[in-house]
């Protein structure tokens, strides 16, 4: 899909040198839902199995201290997307399967929980979310599921690539990577603090498949791509299968937030992008320049990079509700 956009927006490539100035057009949607400093642990038995984004969902039948199976509702901490970074596809947990399990409680006190470990009958730790560690033996010690390579298709990714027009991807262990920016971004104005105390993560738009605006789609750990299309160029993302038409007129951006915990944005919003590609062609710095005189009460500054790795593919994004 296209994301609509209405206010001016300045994008700035520097590619080896060369300036073109252009106009264009996570986790973190379960904020609220469930608590990050209380972990806990089940383990119980596959009884469902839902692979798709923005999360995988699984059930898995549990005893409880009394003897009764109890039915946990367990969202899976990573995308598709993280978890076939990591090397790990639909088939690696199926139902009747016997699972370790650890994760985020659930605020509302549900056999719930936003996990992040996955310890399997074999031994292996599957670890989930972009911000995840191994948590047990196994993963400590290594035995990690990896990620598998096809060479034909990494042959075929370096034949096409061409300057920044590849795949460009997140490298899961660095923060400077995935992160371009989080929760309480400030400082706000008196207004947009209002408009943000009033946010409700349980009504969020994010915790289905609403794409992200701009700037937002900028902090997804999706691949994303630079295309031509005839004389423009496009950034298509996986994120909700979002594209970026890139031209030289625009207008301005219409989303109503900033970020998925309530951050609002105006459409008073400017914003100057600098992406600069390395002399190996394998890294693309990123460097994004945010004026919203309606929301913050001065310009802000926030820098990710990613990695060219020539197996990555941006696949459909396939979101349920």
């Amino acid at each position: 899909m296209l994301i609509k956009q209405e206010t001016m927006v300045r994008l700035v490539f520097f590619l080896g040198g060369l300036l073109l100035v252009q106009l264009v057009h996570s986790h973190h949607s379960t904020l609220g839902l469930y608590d990050e400093d209380r972990i806990v642990e089940i383990e119980g038995v596959v009884t469902s199995v839902r692979w798709g984004n923005p999360h995988p969902a699984y059930t898995v039948a549990v005893l409880d201290e009394n003897g009764e199976t109890v039915e946990w509702d367990v969202q899976g901490g990573g995308s598709v997307t993280t978890l076939r970074l990591r090397g790990v596809d639909r088939d690696v947990v199926k139902v009747g399967d016997r699972l370790r399990i650890a994760g985020e409680s659930s605020t509302r006190g549900l056999p719930e929980m936003f996990a992040s470990n996955f310890l399997l009958e074999n031994g292996q730790e599957v670890v989930l979310g972009i911000d995840s560690e191994p948590r047990w033996v196994a993963g400590l010690g290594g035995d990690l599921f990896q990620s598998r390579l096809d060479e034909a298709l990494v042959e075929d990714a370096r034949q096409a690539a061409d300057g920044i027009f590849r795949v460009w991807t997140v490298v899961l262990d660095d923060p400077a990577s995935f992160r371009l920016y989080r929760d309480n971004v400030s400082p706000l104005t008196e207004s947009a603090s209002e408009l943000k105390a009033q946010w409700d993560p349980r009504a969020s738009p994010y915790l289905g498949c609403e794409p992200r605006g701009m700037p937002y789609l900028m902090t997804t750990p999706f691949p994303f791509e630079f295309v031509r299309r005839e004389n423009d160029m496009v950034l298509r993302a996986e994120s909700y299968d979002s594209e970026r038409l890139i031209h030289m007129e625009t207008d301005s951006i219409d989303a109503p937030y900033f970020y998925g915990d309530g951050t609002p944005q105006s459409r008073s919003i400017q914003l100057v992008e600098h992406f600069t590609l390395n002399e190996q062609e394998d890294r693309l710095d990123y460097l994004l320049v945010i004026t919203d005189p309606e929301t913050f009460t001065e310009t802000l500054e926030f820098s990710r990079y990613w990695k060219w790795r020539p197996e990555v593919r941006v696949e459909p994004f396939n979101c349920a509700e």
